[in-house]
């Protein structure tokens, strides 16, 4: 049997073919109880456990240890089984939609809202030294600092958010970790400048496009095609220069006109 005929498949397989993983932490009562509920809906176990495949016709369980201890207990012959792909990122995945693992999200790259969200939750954990956190002020300090160029949380530390060294900042780790985004490729050439009065309302789009494609400037941040419009039907007869590009009230402060310049001239 190839190890991939079986993958993403529900199967009823023999318990005697199941090693176990890692071990349920789950009390003897909690256990005992469900594989009683199992034996009396008729054997059955409506969720399935997760498994990967060791060998043929071997697995191992994953995730959903709970249920395969329940399994065990209750003495079944056959247990219902999803096998997954035994990648990190799969286990992983599945762990944490059994809730067996607390998922982390990348601080380097987390939106305001998730930062938000995951401080709130550690806050609210019983025993948590968070406990009392001013979340808004910790969270808007923590999205406006430079974080992709984080290698570990010690910044947190500097921005007078009551995260301070030893237990606070340690439990970050619990909903975080760091990984900088990888640096972006250098854009392409730039197309060749073109005057502004002579150019078509493509080649000025081209331009802005291009500008706005690659992120250069805060370009990013405007609307190239009403941009473009707004340049091209202004009335340029009488400009002795591109100032007046920036009075279109098209989104061009003196700042980007540095940048206009560079890809138009009169």
């Amino acid at each position: 049997m190839s190890k991939y005929d079986d993958i993403g498949k529900l199967m009823h397989l023999p318990l005697a073919d199941i090693e176990p993983g890692e071990p349920c932490s789950e009390s003897e009562f909690i256990i005992t109880a469900a594989a009683e509920a199992v034996l009396q809906g008729g054997g059955h176990n409506w969720i399935p456990v997760i498994v990967k495949e060791t060998g043929d016709y071997q697995y191992q369980v994953v995730s959903n240890s709970f249920i395969y201890a329940v399994a065990q207990q209750a003495e079944l012959e056959r247990v219902w089984c999803i096998i997954i792909e035994a990648e990190s990122k799969n286990i992983e995945q599945a762990k944490i939609l059994a809730r067996e693992v607390i998922p982390k999200v990348n601080l380097s790259t987390a939106s305001r809202d998730t930062i938000l969200a995951a401080l709130r939750y550690l806050a609210a954990e019983p025993g948590s030294a968070l406990k009392g956190l001013d979340v808004i002020v910790a969270t808007n300090r923590i999205s406006a600092a430079n974080r992709e160029t984080w290698s570990n949380f010690n910044p947190v530390t500097s921005l007078k958010c009551s995260i301070t060294k030893g237990k606070k900042l340690d439990a970050l780790a619990k909903v975080f970790y760091l990984s900088p985004p990888a640096p972006l490729a250098p854009p392409p050439p730039p197309p060749e400048a073109v005057s502004v009065k002579r150019a078509s309302r493509d080649e000025i789009f081209d331009r802005l496009n291009y500008l706005y494609t690659n992120k250069i400037g805060g370009f990013e941040n405007i609307d190239a095609e009403k941009t473009a419009d707004a340049i091209f039907n202004a009335n340029k007869g009488k400009w002795k220069s591109l100032t007046p590009i920036a009075k279109l009230e098209c989104g061009l402060d003196t700042a980007k006109m540095k940048i206009i310049k560079t890809l138009f001239s009169l």
